[in-house]
C-alpha cells in the first residue's frame, strides 16, 4: 500500500477491500509495512494492522473497541489534541481526505531515544481518509501514519544540524499554526461565511454559522441543489448562477429564506442579510463565490411583533372611544337631570379606566370562568341591563383565562357598535357549562332582537382577534358565525389536566 491516496477522492479505498478480523486489518492494508488504524464514524477503533502496533507499542486487542482519545489520552488543551480533533472533523464534515504534516502526539508505549531535542515527545505526519458505502455514507476513517520522531531526534549532528538549521520543523509547525489559527477565526465568525466553487456551486468551505442555520446538515462537497434541496425553487440559485454568470454582486436584505430544521417537517421560515461576491482567479475567471451572511430572524420577527402590538393598540383605542362613547350617550338618554348623569357618568368611566389594562396587558387575576365573566361584562351590564349570564365557577389556565377576557370584551364591543347592544330592543344571553367527558367548558354567546345581521365581507381586525388569542394547540376553539337573528360564538376551552 505505498501509493499514496487520491486526496481528491471522498472514497480511495472501498470498504470491503478492508476486512477485519480480530481487530487485525486484512488485505493489501493488513500486510502494508506502513502502519494504517481504521476509526469508527465515533472515533472508535474498528481495528488497524501490524505495522501500526508496531509503532505504538501496544496490541490488537488492548486498542481496538476503545474510543481513540481513552486509547492514547492527551490534554483537551493540549497542540496535540487541537490538531488531530480538528483534522477528523474536517473529515466528518466534509468527506474528504485531510493532512497533518507534522503533529506531536506523546504515544508512551515505545521508547523515546534520551537525544530528543523535545525529550518525551513523539512527532507523526498523518492521512485521515474518508471510506464510504455504496449509500454514500462514511462507514469509517482510515489513518496512515508515520512517525517521524527519529528524524527530529537523529543522533547524528549533520543530519540534525540540516534539519534544524534550515529552519524546516520551524517553518512547516509555523505554516500549520497559522492554517489552524485561520480556520479557527474563520469556524468562530459570528455570522454565516461559506465558499462555493465552480458553476454548480460545490460547498468547499461553510463554518460553524452556516451549518447552524440549515440545521447541523452536511454542507462541504456537496452542491447547493443536492445539500439544500429545498431552497432550489425559491431564487437563490437564480441568483448565484447571475453572479457567477456575469461577476456582479448580489445583496439581500432581510430575505425570507424556508429551510429545512426537523427531518419530516415542513420547513421553517428564516430571515436572512446576505451577500454573494464573486472569486476571481490570477487571470480574472470567475471560479466560485464568497457568501456571508447574518440570520436576523430573531430581529425580523421582534419587528413584526412590534407591528401587530401597534396594530393592536390602535384598534384598542377605538374601542375605548367606542366604549367611553357608548358610556356617556347612554347616561344622558337614561340619566333624570345633569348632575346625576354627571355622576353617572365619572362613575361608570372609572369602571372603564380599571377594565382597559385588566384586559390588555393580562392583569385580570380571577381564572375563574364565572369571575372573569362579571368582571368584563360588569360595566354593559350596568349600562344596557340586556344581558343575562348563567354558568358555574370553574378554574381554567392564566393565560386562557386573558384570552377569554379579551373574547368577550370585543364580543361586548361589536354588540355595542353593531350588534344587540347598539339597538335598544336586542339582548345578550351568555352561557356556559362544563363537558366532564371532553374536559372543557363551553361557553356560548348569543344575540338577538338588534339589526338584522350580514357576515362581513371581509375580516376586521377585532374578528382576527376574536378567533386567534386562544391557541388551538392546547384544545381551545373559537368559532364565531353571523345568522341574521344576531352574532352567535361559541368558545370551548380546554381544563387543567
Amino acid at each position: 500500500m505505498d501509493r499514496p491516496l487520491d486526496s481528491h477522492s471522498p472514497c480511495a479505498i472501498d470498504p470491503a477491500d478492508i476486512p477485519i478480523v480480530d481487530g487485525r486489518l486484512g488485505g493489501l492494508i493488513g500486510i502494508a509495512p506502513n502502519a494504517y488504524v481504521l476509526f469508527h464514524p465515533d472515533l472508535t477503533i474498528a481495528g488497524c494492522n501490524d505495522a501500526y502496533v508496531a509503532e505504538v507499542g501496544s496490541r490488537h486487542r488492548d486498542i481496538v473497541g476503545r474510543y481513540l482519545f481513552e486509547a492514547f489520552p492527551s490534554d483537551p488543551d493540549s497542540e496535540s489534541y487541537r490538531l488531530l480533533r480538528q483534522s477528523l472533523d474536517r473529515v466528518l464534515q466534509s468527506c474528504k481526505t485531510d493532512h497533518i504534516p507534522l503533529i506531536p502526539y506523546p504515544i508512551r508505549a515505545k521508547p523515546v531515544e534520551s537525544t530528543s531535542a523535545f525529550p518525551g515527545m513523539r512527532y507523526w505526519s498523518a492521512t485521515h481518509t474518508p471510506i464510504v458505502g455504496e449509500s454514500g455514507e462514511l462507514q469509517y476513517i482510515l489513518q496512515h501514519t508515520t512517525d517521524i520522531t527519529a528524524l527530529i531526534n537523529s543522533s547524528l549532528p549533520a543530519e540534525r544540524g540540516a534539519i534544524m538549521g534550515s529552519g524546516l520543523l520551524m517553518r512547516a509547525s509555523q505554516v500549520q499554526a497559522e492554517i489552524e489559527r485561520l480556520r479557527d477565526l474563520f469556524d468562530q465568525s459570528p455570522g454565516f461565511v461559506g465558499i462555493l466553487r465552480g458553476p454548480d456551486h460545490v460547498f468547499e468551505i461553510a463554518n460553524k454559522a452556516y451549518r447552524a442555520l440549515v440545521a447541523g446538515r452536511r454542507l462541504l462537497g456537496l452542491p447547493v441543489r443536492e445539500a439544500l434541496p429545498e431552497v432550489v425553487d425559491q431564487g437563490f440559485i437564480e441568483h448565484l448562477d447571475r453572479v457567477f454568470r456575469t461577476g456582479e454582486p448580489h445583496i439581500g436584505r432581510s430575505e425570507s429564506v424556508l429551510l429545512q430544521q426537523t427531518p419530516n417537517l415542513p420547513p421553517e421560515e428564516r430571515f436572512v442579510d446576505f451577500a454573494y461576491q464573486p472569486l476571481r482567479d490570477a487571470d480574472g475567471v470567475i471560479h466560485g463565490i464568497f457568501v456571508q451572511g447574518v440570520d436576523v430572524t430573531d430581529h425580523r420577527r421582534a419587528e413584526m411583533r412590534m407591528a401587530t402590538i401597534m396594530n393592536e393598540s390602535v384598534h384598542r383605542i377605538k374601542n375605548t372611544l367606542a366604549m367611553a362613547q357608548a358610556v356617556v350617550s347612554a347616561t344622558l338618554r337614561n340619566a333624570p337631570d345633569v348632575p346625576t348623569a354627571r355622576r353617572e357618568i365619572l362613575e361608570r368611566l372609572s369602571v372603564l379606566a380599571v377594565t382597559q389594562p385588566a384586559l390588555i396587558q393580562g392583569r385580570l387575576a380571577p381564572s375563574d370562568v364565572a369571575l372573569i365573566v362579571a368582571a368584563v361584562m360588569k360595566l354593559h351590564v350596568d349600562l344596557f341591563g340586556r344581558i343575562t349570564m348563567d354558568g358555574p365557577s370553574v378554574e381554567i389556565e392564566a393565560s386562557t383565562a386573558q384570552g377569554l377576557a379579551l373574547i368577550l370584551h370585543e364580543l361586548a364591543t361589536n354588540a355595542i357598535k353593531y350588534g344587540a347592544l347598539s339597538s335598544d330592543s336586542g339582548q345578550i344571553s351568555l352561557r356556559w357549562h362544563v363537558i366532564e367527558a371532553e374536559n372543557r367548558v363551553e361557553l356560548h354567546w348569543q344575540e338577538t332582537g338588534g339589526p338584522t345581521v350580514q357576515e362581513p365581507k371581509r375580516k376586521g381586525f377585532g374578528t382576527s382577534l376574536i378567533e386567534r388569542t386562544l391557541s388551538r394547540s392546547s384544545g381551545n376553539r373559537v368559532d364565531l358565525t353571523f345568522p341574521p337573528e344576531g352574532v352567535q360564538c361559541r368558545i370551548s376551552l380546554a381544563l387543567p389536566q
